[in-house]
């Protein structure tokens, strides 16, 4: 059974599906989505297992950004032209009054109301009767609206770009150099909404990947902070910040980390098991025992946002197929070798237990080859400092280290970071200690 009728699918025999496929089917669950947020309404205040409410405004330019994207591959899948073209018939207003009052009376997020116009412009199915208010409101004398922070005004010159065709070179130099893109990631303190700024500024910077930007700082840098907000997103089991950070990789045109290709493999294979990707509030055993005709319901609301993101990934790496091959860990070329057959992998999983939040993904690592195992002993590694930073407890970060050397890991952001970490904490002792004293 489909989504589409309300259940997950059975996943016996679930394999690694042709990307195509799953985008067909992100497609349409996203056109769902689009449907069921003309209608949606609140959730009853107290009801029991509440999602929250599909908000049509953001269904629609995100849809409008998988529209674009997946236009570019929609020969991939023979189901794909005719959902997009459902797609695109859902997203095109018929008439253009409403749009072009709010335009009118908020000049200063121009940009943001016409986001899915823009879209729908560069797959040639803007509205002429628009073009002369826009070409107002965007030209050279446009009001720039509220301060945004820097990912947020990547998003601005990205949209502009859409409109007048190209993306000045200074200011989209300026904003990546104030972006998370130009200094280390926070890993063992970092938050969500830190890893969404960081996806976010590849994604607009990049134009979805088609545009070759001159990064803040070495490209491997970026891809060792990528696959750290990996490594623990695949701990916690959200999917969402999975597929975003994934998308690191074809929006920069880089061969997959180990880690990388993993995980996107595994999320092909969670993808095609369920029919959806399911999103950081979807429960099966919720989804189980709800009425039959509110499941679909319960998908839309729980996993909308991810089957989207993880469709903007599939569209970005079938643009780039046969360009993207696997390739060694950033900053641990040649050390791969040396860990074949020392089973740092085991080593390090004897202590770290699996994640009550990532079922599937600790479900099906001990089913990989010991050697790709081993392979991801590094983020193994990231996941059990994060673990251990989180819980505040430096022994687990002191033995996290040991095993680390003992193993001759290379060096990462994360274990360099925990180090760090223990030499503030030992500070942190002496303080205690002299207050003790002292009281």
């Amino acid at each position: 059974m489909s989504a589409a009728s309300g259940n997950v699918r059975d996943n016996q025999g679930a394999g690694d599906p042709g990307g195509g496929r799953l985008l067909h089917d992100a497609v349409q669950l996203v056109e769902r989505a689009l449907t069921a947020s003309r209608s949606e309404g609140p959730e009853p205040v107290g009801a029991p297992d509440a999602a929250p409410p599909l908000i049509g405004d953001k269904v629609r330019c995100e849809a409008s950004m998988l529209l674009r994207a997946a236009a570019a591959v929609a020969n991939r899948d023979p189901k794909l032209p005719a959902a997009l073209a459902r797609l695109a018939a859902e997203l095109v207003p018929q008439s253009p009054d409403e749009l072009a009052v709010r335009l009118c009376l908020h000049p200063g997020i121009a940009l943001d109301l016409a986001l899915v116009l823009l879209h729908l412009r560069a797959l040639g199915l803007g509205d002429p009767r628009l073009e002369p208010l826009l070409g107002d409101l965007l030209g050279t004398d446009r009001l720039r609206g509220p301060e945004r922070p820097p990912n947020r005004e990547l998003e601005q010159l990205w949209l502009h770009g859409l409109w007048s065709g190209e993306v000045e070179p200074t200011s989209l130099a300026r904003t990546l150099s104030a972006s998370s893109l130009a200094w280390e990631f926070d890993h063992l303190a970092g938050t969500t909404e830190d890893a969404y700024a960081f996806t976010h500024a590849i994604l607009y910077a990049t134009d979805h990947g088609r545009r070759r930007v001159a990064l803040p700082r070495p490209v491997e840098e970026i891809v060792r902070d990528a696959d750290a907000i990996l490594a623990m997103a695949l701990d916690a089991g959200n999917h969402d910040v999975t597929a975003e950070v994934l998308w690191t990789w074809p929006m920069l045109d880089l061969p997959w980390t180990p880690l990388a290709a993993e995980a996107r493999a595994f999320l092909a294979q969670v993808s095609d098991a369920c029919g959806f990707l399911p999103g950081p509030g979807f429960d099966p055993s919720v989804h189980k025992r709800l009425p039959f005709p509110e499941r679909d319901a319960y998908v839309l609301r729980t996993s909308y946002h991810t089957t989207l993101v993880h469709g903007l990934l599939l569209a970005a790496t079938l643009s780039r197929e046969g360009r993207l091959q696997p390739g060694p860990a950033a900053g641990q070329t040649g050390s791969m070798t040396a860990l074949a057959g020392r089973n740092v992998a085991d080593a390090v999983t004897a202590f770290l237990q699996p994640s009550a939040m990532a079922v599937a993904w600790w479900t099906q690592f001990p089913s990989l080859p010991p050697a790709t195992r081993d392979s991801l002993a590094p983020a193994l590694v990231t996941m059990a400092l994060r673990r251990a930073a989180t819980a505040a407890d430096m022994s687990a970060v002191q033995e996290t280290l040991s095993l680390a050397a003992e193993y001759r890991l290379s060096e990462t952001p994360v274990t360099r970071q925990a180090r760090v970490l223990l030499r503030r904490a030992m500070t942190c002792a002496e303080l205690a200690g002299v207050a003790a004293v002292r009281s």
